[in-house]
């Protein structure tokens, strides 16, 4: 295990982009929760100072990390798109490795960005959490905790499903292109089934794993409803907020998803030439 996090290391880093996009994403996702925190929005019973104190910092942050994982997830396709463009995988095998070695080489990678994400979010979450709570105790500290472990696993989820978009077209440019266009797709795709399914659609499961933030909450009771009283937007339909399906039930749908997504590129990289 260790030979192969220490090869993908050295693949990683000797990409000369690779370590630029991290600063980038790690800059950027600060740049915009300091944005959001300079902000004045009001609506009634809400305010933003509310979304940076504990416990609300666990459910916002995520939230707004989870939008990067598109960013890692192209990252992460163009890593493996390389290795099939310069026959980096051939090479590999010639040298030993096993085709198995070379998906737990991809999969070790994957698990590496998400603990890196899921650290730069615990980060910010404590330092902006400690300056703008106006009271701290131990029992709101680690309320709504467990949401930073969920993004983790959408992270993955995320990364995972790009992983088997880089290893079936093998192509950066296709795989980053159809990744992206996949995303109106299954939104389009999930019209044609019945209301109750469509929340069991992949990439519909693993985005709901990020919870829902307060602020489309509130906007959407209060500043998207007519007179009447009935919604003007509905931000569950177009895509912005989860459908009310159990947090338990998406974390382990998704993580069977990601098991299938797995298995699906342990097939392919068995049975197709590199």
């Amino acid at each position: 295990m260790r030979k192969l996090f220490n090869i993908e290391k050295i693949k990683a880093l000797s990409y000369p982009a690779f370590k630029t996009l991290m600063i980038i994403h790690f800059l950027l996702f600060f740049l915009v929760i300091l944005i959001v925190s300079r902000q004045h929005i009001t609506i009634p019973g809400f305010s933003i100072k509310g979304l940076y104190e504990f416990p609300n910092i666990w459910k916002f942050f995520p939230w707004v990390a989870s939008w990067f994982n598109i960013f890692l997830t192209i990252v992460l396709i163009t890593l493996v798109g390389n290795e099939f463009t310069y026959k980096t995988f051939r090479q590999n095998v010639i040298d030993g490795l096993s085709r198995n070695d070379l998906v737990k080489g991809k999969l070790i990678l994957i698990f590496s960005i998400a603990i890196y994400t899921f650290l730069m979010v615990l980060l910010a979450v404590l330092i902006f959490g400690f300056l703008k709570s106006d009271e701290i105790s131990f029992s709101k500290m680690i309320e709504s905790s467990h949401l930073i472990l969920v993004y983790f696993i959408q992270a993955v989820g995320y990364m995972t499903l790009g992983l088997l978009f880089a290893v079936v077209f093998r192509n950066n440019g296709l795989s980053i292109i159809l990744f992206l266009v996949y995303f109106p797709v299954e939104g389009i795709l999930r019209l044609f089934f019945p209301s109750a399914s469509r929340s069991f659609f992949p990439l519909k499961i693993i985005s709901n794993l990020t919870p829902k933030p307060e602020f489309l909450t509130i906007a959407s009771e209060k500043s998207y409803t007519s007179d009447s009283g009935a919604s003007l937007l509905d931000f569950s339909e177009i895509g912005l907020l989860p459908e009310d399906l159990p947090l338990g039930i998406t974390v382990f749908i998704s993580i069977g998803y990601i098991g299938f997504f797995i298995a699906l590129i342990y097939v392919l990289m068995n049975k197709r030439n590199l």
